[in-house]
């Protein structure tokens, strides 16, 4: 088989990547994480795929969602390999859902696909197909690496042909011969498994009568059972009906203390209404239905006797309107003294002027002048102390003439007491402005006086004395009103008070009806509840009774007893295959052995042997594999003439073990179909330099009929590689990988 080119189209780190193979070595050298191993993967996932070979658990390898495309793409691969002189294309989209592959016949292209049947998993092994071997076996063969062989119970099995294991093979057939002996070859043989299994079966088919005849016992207490079940739904259905009628009561129960305490309650608009909705009688209905008549009666008394009043003579006094005049009299007084005073001044000034000219005619007139203001000057303050008496007194026309009066005095004094230095210009304008403020203040006094008459005239009096006299008869009155309708008011209190304990009164003997004719029916309930409960267990202990009759003669259940005779029967037959099956095995082992021995076996260790000769030069000479413990490697130590495990060794020398053990099997292999490729990844790890050039040569004397895959970090196996590389004229190649990043 070679492997002319890989397109690693989604593997990894690999996207659209296009490798081509020489025939014979294929060197790969490039530092850690350059994609040398996601090279080496892909090329094996190419030719089958990313599954396990022997399903246990998991479906998938462990590989799968390592080298998962890191560019988020397709799961794809496409590989060329040449076969028996064809050369195959055989394209794989790695789907986890399901793999897909076609395969094709180059160079015209012809797909084989169809050609291969799936197999249990719906997968077409085409390598397999060709080379007979499965995925896990490819690579225990292919892939050299410092660790045992992961398939190897799938192997074919390798016996040395020496007398020394002979005991192992005769350890096989001595336990098939112990297995046969313990089958027996007589039914009636006691101590056999033969039989055993022949009493086992009569037993159970003594069981199988046994079981029939219980069973026709256990239909007839079946049917018996089935009616007192149905009489036990019946009281059970009872039961709950009575169930749900208490916890109705219960409800109710819970209602009526809620009205209970409520009856103690003055209800509100929205009470009546709730009340009305939960009585429980026409009597508790009426009786709602007239203390709510009855209030309403009482609030029409009350709206018909709480009219507003009318500030009119023939109606009741409003107290609001009353004070609301009272504080608009009060205004309009205020204005009316302030008008009278300023008329009064204006009155005072016009009266001095006439002097202020004749007082520089006369020198002799100083004496009477000066008496004259203090005439005036005592004659004011006299008018002064009258109107502040007056107004304290509440005559409110007469402390206004005073105070005007006294104004008007204190005026003329004022301007005696100037003189004449005014002058005529002064007087003669002062009188033209005065003339104008005095008609001004003249209306303004009227209209003061039209709107007093008004306010007065509305509450029937003639003058503001007299409105204030009546204003305190008029409070007087209205206090007296105002006490009788507290008392009626009272009254009408008393009587809705009458009329709400009237009326919870009566709902409380209603309440009280009711909770006992609810009581007596939950006396009865509860009476009838325990009828239903003791007619239940009576029915109880009749189906258990019946059940404990079914179960003395239910030892097994007919179907279990026909399973089991059935399984008696079939294991009878099944030992009696097994013995004819182990006959013909122990046969056809003896039989196999000795061809084995003969042809497999000494080839085998003879190729281990001679690839570890040449590889260590010499040193060890001798190898040995186990095929009952893995293929495990013994060593022969020439000097000691010691045989050594292989973890006795080296890790330099376990190395060359692993090497030679795989090369043994592969060559055993391509002679029966034809040369594998090898695989060796980072293998050298351990090689010192002598070792290192050893293999090596052997390498490059298996590249020129194998093709190689060799993937290193080290410089040291390219320089010891390079003079095969340079004189192979096209059969060995070098990788770079670092270039195609």
């Amino acid at each position: 088989m070679r492997i002319d080119e890989v397109q690693l189209k989604g593997f990894g780190k690999w996207q659209d990547a296009v490798f081509r193979f020489a025939p014979g070595i294929n060197v790969f050298v490039a530092p850690n994480e350059a994609g040398k191993s996601t090279l080496l993967q892909g090329i094996i996932a190419a030719l089958y795929g990313m599954k396990r070979d022997y399903v246990k658990s998991a479906r998938y390898l462990a590989e799968y969602e390592k080298y998962r495309p890191w560019h988020q793409g397709d799961y794809e691969t496409i590989i060329t390999y040449q076969l028996a002189g064809k050369t195959y294309r055989l394209h794989r989209y790695l789907s986890k859902e399901r793999e897909q592959a076609r395969i094709f016949l180059d160079p015209e292209w012809t797909e084989l696909t169809d050609i291969y049947l799936e197999d249990r998993r719906k997968e077409r092994n085409f390598i397999e197909k060709h080379l007979g071997l499965t995925r896990s076996l490819f690579t225990d063969l292919t892939w050299i690496r410092r660790e045992p062989l992961s398939a190897a119970e799938h192997l074919m099995p390798s016996l040395d042909a020496t007398d020394d294991a002979n005991p192992a093979v005769n350890k096989i057939l001595a336990e098939l011969d112990r297995e046969l002996a313990g089958i027996g070859k007589k039914e009636k043989a006691e101590n056999t498994m033969l039989g055993k299994a022949s009493a086992l079966a009569v037993q159970k088919e003594q069981e199988l009568a046994g079981a029939e005849a219980a069973w026709r016992v256990i239909n007839q207490l079946t049917q018996q059972i089935a009616q007192w079940e149905e009489v036990r739904a019946e009281q059970e259905q009872m039961r709950e009906r009575v169930r749900k009628r208490l916890e109705r009561l219960q409800q109710q129960h819970e209602t009526w203390q809620e009205r209970w305490q409520k009856s103690y309650i003055v209800p509100g608009p929205k009470e009546w209404e709730w009340w009305m909705q939960s009585a429980a009688s026409p009597k508790e209905q009426r009786n709602h239905q007239e203390t709510m008549d009855a209030l309403q009666g009482l609030k029409r008394k009350q709206r018909e006797k709480g009219e507003p009043a009318q500030p009119r003579e023939g109606g009741e006094v409003n107290r609001l309107q009353l004070q609301q005049d009272y504080e608009q009299g009060i205004q309009l007084r205020k204005r009316w003294e302030q008008c009278h005073m300023e008329l009064a001044s204006m009155a005072t000034v016009a009266v001095a002027s006439p002097r202020r000219q004749g007082r520089s005619n006369s020198g002799d007139n100083l004496k009477k002048q000066r008496r004259g203001k203090i005439i005036l000057w005592g004659t004011a303050g006299a008018f002064l102390l009258l109107a502040i008496l007056a107004l304290y007194s509440e005559h409110g026309i007469m402390g206004a003439v005073s105070l005007g009066l006294a104004v008007l005095f204190s005026g003329a004094a004022y301007l005696l007491y100037r003189g004449k230095e005014s002058g005529d210009s002064a007087a003669t304008a002062s009188g033209s402005a005065s003339a104008e403020d005095w008609q001004r203040l003249s209306e303004e006094v009227s209209s003061l006086d039209d709107s007093l008459f008004q306010l007065v005239e509305r509450w029937g009096a003639a003058t503001w004395e007299e409105f204030l006299e009546k204003r305190g008869e008029l409070q007087n009155s209205i206090d007296t009103r105002e006490a009788k309708q507290m008392a009626a008011q009272m009254n009408e209190r008393e009587e809705e008070a009458m009329l709400v304990t009237r009326w919870g009164e009566a709902l409380r003997s209603c309440l009280e009806k009711e909770k006992a004719t609810r009581d007596h029916e939950q006396e009865m309930l509860q009476v009838e509840r325990a009828q239903i409960e003791d007619r239940l267990q009576e029915l109880r202990e009749q189906i258990a009774g019946a059940y404990g009759k079914m179960g003395a003669h239910e030892t097994v259940s007919v179907a279990k007893a026909k399973a089991d005779q059935e399984d008696a029967a079939n294991g009878l037959r099944q030992l009696l295959i097994k013995r004819d099956a182990l006959q013909i095995a122990r046969d056809a082992l003896q039989e196999a052995l000795g061809e084995w021995n003969r042809d497999v076996s000494p080839a085998v260790n003879e190729r281990a042997s001679e690839v570890i000769t040449q590889i260590t030069g010499g040193k060890y000479q001798d190898v040995r594999l186990d095929p009952r413990e893995g293929f495990a490697i013994r060593l022969l130590e020439p000097a000691r003439q010691l045989v050594l495990e292989q973890e006795q060794c080296s890790t330099g020398t376990q190395d060359q073990l692993y090497f030679a053990q795989r090369l043994a099997l592969l060559q055993h292999v391509s002679n029966e179909t034809e040369p594998l490729p090898i695989f060796l990844d980072d293998h050298f790890g351990h090689y010192d330099e002598k070792r290192l050039r050893r293999t090596l040569d052997y390498v490059a004397k298996l590249g020129m009929k194998q093709q190689i895959f060799l993937f290193t970090c080290h410089d040291r196996e390219l320089r010891l590689l390079e003079p095969y590389l340079d004189q192979s004229d096209g059969r060995h190649c070098l990788h770079q990988l670092g270039e195609m990043r």
